[in-house]
């Protein structure tokens, strides 16, 4: 598996002090190419630089999180989108895994502790994933 301290990560929340804490605490965790964005239009822009997981907020004032995370699959499937939302309506979330996000979190007091969790879950999937890949085998379903 190559270094997952590589990964492009890229946070997008409208709440500054949350993308404050999950830089920090991504950065403490080893994480060094991390860009952080307040809006959804502003991230958009961004997306051609090609980051490997997205940090996710639903409600983003701007934009809609699913919105977002349909226009990221549309460009590019193997993007990682990881939902951090406030937003405890399981139609939100059932959506939104349907729509291709990696997982979703509720923003509570173990947020942090949820995203170092999901982030490790993430790299085991994705290195079966080449590993399958590589062995020329693709998805079987």
């Amino acid at each position: 598996m190559a270094n997952k301290y590589d990964s492009r990560i890229y946070i997008v929340d409208d709440d500054p002090f949350c993308l404050a804490s999950y830089e920090k605490h991504l950065r403490g965790q080893g994480y060094e190419h991390i860009s952080s964005f307040q809006n959804g239009g502003d991230f958009l822009v961004q997306l051609t630089d090609k980051p490997d997981i997205v940090l996710l907020d639903y409600d983003l004032g701007d934009m809609n999180g699913l919105d977002i995370l349909k226009q990221i699959k549309r460009f590019n499937t193997n993007i990682f989108v990881i939902f951090a939302s406030a937003s405890q309506e399981p139609e939100v979330a059932a959506e939104s895994l349907k729509n291709g996000a990696f997982d979703y979190i509720i923003k509570d007091e173990h947020v942090l502790e949820h995203i170092t969790t999901t982030l490790n879950k993430l790299y085991v999937v994705k290195d079966y994933l080449q590993k399958r890949r590589r062995n020329g085998r693709g998805f079987i379903f």
